[in-house]
């Protein structure tokens, strides 16, 4: 990020420093504390939004975090990655009082914006930082246990008090906003502890127009490769169609569970043992693989998108509310089931036959894919509940995808999922052409 890493050694004080607080710091800081479980509710309820805004704003955010990752990247490398963690830190501390503060969508808004800003700066500048701050010898084995430590303790600290979020929210709606902020401004109070390893090369700070040129350029060369590919093409066009799709699951789940008059303070408790089911089941990723070997993908995407039609019929069908909210359970369970060994795959087939060099500019498409995908998804969804019910969305997108995906599923058939040498070379290698 426009350091001089090979004239200057680094402080092996401040490394030390930085690898010992780094699991501590993630435990608080890697994702929103007390939010996430409750923060459908609280724009319904407290902020009296419709189901079909909170599903616009969705819609939204991921374009507004294409649009702020070269911005964020221009800041990291001007004033380096410790102050950039704090700047992160602080705008999301800006983004809970804003969301506190707001009376209408348009407020929503803006706050989804400083929250898009300050996530391209943190999941930029975190890993990096942790990086350069474990020995070059051991440096990718460090990091990766490093890392998992503050990833564990997240979850562990993210489990235990979700459960307790949605009994506040009744207290009152701004108690866990106001509990996450507190753990924002811990995160800006250990933030300011790290030590910027390497020092900032201004000289080699990029400007706005050079990292908008070399980001398209990135782009340029990795869709070449994916226009060559069929193997990419078949991978692009499946999580344009499935990444959209288990983008907006979330929010209509939360806007079933509204429309079925689920107590407040069951929200929390229920999103959190959800999540805890997706991470169990991560496990599931080999045993689906060595299963399922090139229909793998094939297998997740129709069951899923099954639960869909699923779970629309027996919120209309079923008259008996107590029938209908386990079933419901039951099958948002087996979504998550599927979504953690999904992720897992998933990751592992996209970068599979590449070049370090190349896995980067795949994941860069692959990224800008997915934000488009969430972004159309987010607005269909979004405007079929503003005619019909979350309920009928789910029977709705679940039919209609179904029959898409199967009809995507037998083009990829000859270009996905085959033996090595049955891939043409063009699908699997890539010779960029020097410049």
């Amino acid at each position: 990020m426009g350091e001089q890493k090979s004239d200057i050694k680094p402080n092996i004080i401040d490394r030390k420093n930085n690898a010992r607080l780094y699991p501590i710091y993630k435990m608080f800081s890697w994702d929103l504390i007390f939010y996430y479980s409750i923060a459908f509710v609280f724009l319904v309820q407290t902020k009296n939004l419709s189901t079909a805004q909170v599903m616009f704003t969705d819609a939204l955010y991921p374009i507004f975090k294409v649009v702020l990752q070269i911005p964020a990247l221009a800041l990291i490398d001007k004033i380096g990655k410790k102050n950039s963690l704090i700047i992160g830190n602080l705008s999301l501390s800006i983004f809970l009082i804003v969301l506190i503060a707001s009376t209408s969508i348009i407020h929503v808004i803006i706050s989804y914006i400083i929250l898009a800003f300050a996530f391209s700066i943190k999941n930029v500048a975190e890993p990096n930082l942790l990086y350069d701050s474990v020995t070059q010898r051991k440096g990718r084995g460090m990091f990766a246990r490093i890392d998992e430590i503050g990833s564990r303790n997240y979850y562990y600290l993210d489990g235990i008090t979700s459960m307790l979020t949605g009994f506040l929210f009744v207290v009152n709606g701004y108690l866990p906003i106001l509990i996450s902020l507190i753990f924002v401004t811990i995160s800006i109070g250990l933030s300011t502890c790290f030590k910027e390893i390497y020092p900032i090369n201004k000289e080699k700070n990029k400007t706005m127009k050079a990292r908008i040129l070399e980001y398209g350029e990135e782009l340029s060369t990795s869709f070449k490769f994916i226009i060559q590919s069929r193997r990419l093409q078949a991978i692009m066009v499946f999580a344009f169609l499935f990444e959209g799709i288990i983008y907006i699951s979330y929010t209509l789940r939360e806007g079933l569970l509204t429309e079925m008059q689920v107590p407040a303070q069951y929200f929390a408790i229920i999103i959190s043992t959800l999540t805890i089911i997706s991470g169990v089941f991560v496990v599931l990723q080999q045993i689906i693989h060595e299963k399922f070997r090139n229909r793998a993908l094939s297998f997740m995407s129709i069951t899923y998108l099954v639960t869909f039609i699923a779970i629309g019929a027996s919120s209309i069908f079923i008259n008996n509310w107590w029938i209908s909210i386990i079933l419901c359970l039951g099958l948002f369970a087996f979504q998550y089931a599927i979504q953690g060994p999904y992720n897992t795959l998933f990751s592992k087939y996209l970068k599979s036959f590449a070049s370090a060099k190349m896995r980067v500019k795949i994941d860069s498409a692959f990224n800008l894919i997915k934000s488009i995908s969430e972004f159309g998804m987010a607005m269909i969804a979004s405007y079929l509940l503003t005619i019909t019910s979350a309920e009928c969305n789910f029977l709705i997108l679940g039919i209609g995808f179904t029959v898409i995906m199967i009809f995507v599923l037998q083009w990829m058939k000859p270009r996905f999922g085959l033996k090595p040498e049955e891939y043409r070379a063009k699908d699997i290698k890539f010779k960029e052409t020097a410049k």
